[in-house]
């Protein structure tokens, strides 16, 4: 072997060993960054405050309100619903029901053929002004002591029956005529004029819809959100593209063990009469909920089973614990020992421990 190439490979030897030792060099870095023995320069902020820590970027609390929208489905129902019905047996010979037909309380709806009933009125009548004259005729006799008392008595009973007799054949003649029980609207009537219909049978539907009543479902969990007078919004089909203004007009005083829910009555005001009984609601509340902090939800960890934030003070980490009520727009709103205002670590959470320095990275007006 020469001389120059025994230097060659010497010079190999030696380049090879000097790059192991570099490599060797920086993987020792690389562990000691890892294992936290590795020292950096100070950074600017630390320049600046004279102070190390863990960097971090915050966020700030706000409060919101934690209010809920609830849309659910429902059936109207007339403020006042009956089935109007025959009073007594006979021959229909009027029948005031016609489309879109308003009725005043007391109005007449129908009228039955009443020859009988008005002839027994009379005789009845006759006989209790005759009633009425014996017994007073007797009672001057009486009272002069030429009458017997047995006879007197005799007139009283008379005129008792025949008062009582008059009541029923007027009572009878009144049930010739069907009224209208409140105000309100009839619907189609099976019957007509010249029919002969018997007692109890159906005439039509009658219905007040000044308002409209819609019965719906209420889960148990938001029943501690609703109270009476709570507006709402309505919606229907029988009348589309309008909307409607509502409120909470009754709660059912208990829950249905098997749904879980409570039943509920709200009123829609009708006076536009453009609503109907028996029609599908869709409605929509806006229920209102107690004020409680929120943070960003990347702000929002989890260890050990709980949910917790980190709070800066005074430039040191504190690890606050918090309950999730729900997330909204980006944040969280959450329940726990926290105010408005409050700066809270949304990034380098993981190097965090309670009491620890921090260095924020973002100016205070850069998290409000």
């Amino acid at each position: 072997m020469t001389t120059t190439s025994f230097w060659k490979q010497l010079i190999v030897c030696a380049a090879l060993l000097a790059g192991a030792w570099l490599g060797w060099q920086n993987r020792i870095e690389v562990m000691a960054l890892w294992s936290g023995q590795h020292t950096t320069a100070p950074s600017a902020n630390e320049r600046q405050t004279g102070r190390s820590g863990t960097p971090v970027i915050t966020g700030t609390t706000i409060t919101i309100q934690d209010d809920l929208s609830f849309t659910t489905i429902g059936t109207g129902f007339a403020a006042r619903s009956i089935t109007l019905r025959a009073p007594s047996s006979g021959k229909i010979i009027a029948l005031e029901i016609a489309a879109g037909a308003r009725f005043a309380q007391g109005d007449v709806v129908m009228r039955l053929d009443d020859d009988d009933q008005r002839f027994a009125v009379s005789l009845a009548q006759a006989r209790f002004e005759r009633a009425t004259s014996d017994r007073d005729r007797f009672r001057q006799l009486q009272n002069a002591g030429t009458a017997a008392t047995v006879r007197y008595e005799e007139t009283q009973t008379e005129f008792a029956l025949t008062e009582i007799e008059l009541e029923r054949a007027r009572a009878d003649l009144e049930d010739r005529v069907l009224r209208a029980p409140f105000d309100g609207i009839a619907g189609l009537s099976p019957v007509e004029v010249g029919d002969r219909i018997a007692v109890d049978d159906t005439v039509a539907a009658f219905d007040d819809r000044s308002v409209i009543l819609v019965e719906f479902d209420l889960p148990e969990a938001l029943l501690g959100r609703v109270k009476l007078g709570l507006p709402l919004k309505a919606s229907t089909p029988s009348a589309e593209g309008r909307n409607f203004d509502g409120q909470i007009a009754v709660i059912d005083s208990r829950i249905d063990a098997a749904t879980r829910t409570a039943r509920v009555r709200a009123l829609i005001d009708n006076a536009g009469d453009l609503l109907r009984p028996g029609a599908s609601f869709s409605l929509s509340l806006d229920l209102p909920g107690e004020t409680f902090p929120a943070v960003p939800e990347l702000a929002l960890q989890f260890a050990d089973g709980t949910l917790h934030v980190w709070r800066v003070v005074d430039e040191t980490a504190e690890r606050v614990p918090v309950r999730l009520v729900r997330r909204r727009g980006g944040n969280v709103i959450v329940d726990g020992p926290l105010s408005e205002g409050d700066r809270i670590v949304v990034e380098g959470t993981q190097r965090l421990r309670p009491g620890a320095a921090v260095v924020v990275l973002n100016p205070a007006e850069e998290t409000s």
